[in-house]
């Protein structure tokens, strides 16, 4: 495939991503909320995305770097991995009870992070350190234009039956992910082999520098998506097409910006872009205990989408730089660990602070959590302590690993 094509061949597949993880936002909790009215119950069930993302995509980089499959190593993972995730997303809207469709959704994000992470350590593997953060500022792009499809035609397919929405999900998602993913061809001659179960990840201080980052990152961001659109229909009086139509432009906003942030990381200091995107994102969220009309809402919508998509085009470039190539499906996992379980401990706490407290502490607890993971950020370096042989020999390697 042409070098040139290949970033943006490579994050089609994202666009399937972006749009299950979507459903989460907004579509899976009103669905929950046919079955139950308790904010504990919704996060419980809609936290098992986070849950099954503890362990499901590090084991998954743990296999996928060791496999040896014809079609490679990180691309059956992925065909397994989103046929199953389609399967189970179809299903949810006829499951009847809270506990069906607790059983089919812990399914459903099993099967969606098999997948994902395999696909993420697929990407620096097949692009050049060069265009990196062009790639990952296309999949991010796509991966919003996903998401843009379900809030935007979520709502209305949801009001002529609730099973549409998640049947369009799951058709768009495989005609996304299966082609492309046939259509890529891995090259697993330069990469090493991981021979053994290692916790020696902890002594890597830029990793895990970045590790606590990101989890103070999606912990903010674990406190707000749940309820998001449930905040805005019984605070803000919305409907759940204007929460819908917000969440809209925070992808759309997202998408525009997506590929300059990625090509400035490319430019520039990474770190700085990630430090931006903490900013945007923590200014928000005190702005919006502010918010009480829909267009105070989209105003600052718009910022986290600003926001969000700077942090995520560079927290995958960075690790891509300081973790071991010869292991990058395993960091990647654990990587993803770390973004889980922050994510399954906030959608818990907050379900437990809004049942008990209200909705006041809503936003001012993630900006609070977000002005954390600036300054840890802030006082942070992240660059490779040590360069693997295979890193030495790839001819388009960078010539310095700091960011």
């Amino acid at each position: 495939m042409n070098k040139k094509s290949l970033p943006f061949v490579i994050g089609i597949p994202n666009m399937g991503v972006g749009m299950l993880w979507a459903m989460n936002m907004s579509l899976i909790p009103m669905l929950v909320g046919t079955v139950t009215k308790s904010n504990v119950q919704l996060a419980i069930l809609v936290s098992m995305g986070a849950f099954t993302g503890i362990f499901v995509q590090y084991l998954a980089g743990l296999l996928s770097d060791r496999s040896r499959f014809r079609l490679g190593r990180r691309r059956p993972f992925m065909l397994m991995g989103s046929i199953a995730a389609s399967v189970f997303i179809c299903v949810m809207p006829f499951s009847g009870s809270y506990i069906l469709m607790f059983i089919f959704a812990f399914l459903f994000y099993f099967s969606l992070n098999f997948y994902q992470g395999p696909y993420y350590s697929l990407i620096p593997e097949m692009v050049s350190d060069k265009q990196l953060g062009l790639a990952n500022g296309f999949s991010k792009i796509v991966s919003v234009l996903g998401s843009a499809v379900v809030f935007l035609l979520g709502p209305s397919l949801w009001a002529k039956g609730q099973y549409l929405p998640f049947f369009l999900a799951a058709f768009l998602s495989i005609i996304t992910v299966v082609p492309t993913t046939l259509l890529l061809k891995e090259d697993t001659t330069k990469v090493g082999t991981t021979t053994k179960f290692s916790f020696d990840f902890l002594k890597d201080k830029p990793v895990m520098r970045l590790f606590i980052s990101v989890f103070l990152i999606f912990f903010a961001y674990g406190c707000i998506t749940p309820f998001f659109v449930k905040y805005c229909t019984t605070m803000l009086h919305l409907t759940d097409s204007t929460a819908n139509m917000a969440l809209l432009l925070l992808t759309v906003v997202g998408a525009l910006f997506a590929a300059p942030l990625g090509i400035l990381s490319d430019k520039t200091e990474r770190r700085k872009v990630l430090l931006l995107g903490t900013v945007l994102f923590a200014a928000a969220m005190a702005a919006a205990s502010f918010v009480k009309t829909a267009l105070m809402l989209y105003v600052v919508l718009s910022v986290v989408g600003v926001g969000f998509i700077a942090i995520q085009v560079t927290i995958y470039a960075i690790l891509a730089e300081i973790a071991p190539p010869e292991r990058m499906g395993e960091y990647m996992g654990i990587m993803n660990l770390f973004v889980s379980l922050s994510q399954f401990i906030a959608n818990n706490v907050m379900g437990a602070v809004l049942d008990t407290l209200g909705w006041g502490l809503f936003f001012p607890i993630s900006a609070i959590i977000m002005v954390g993971a600036f300054f840890m950020i802030l006082f942070s370096r992240f660059e490779r302590e040590k360069t693997s042989d295979f890193a030495a020999e790839r001819p388009d390697a960078a010539p310095s690993a700091k960011i």
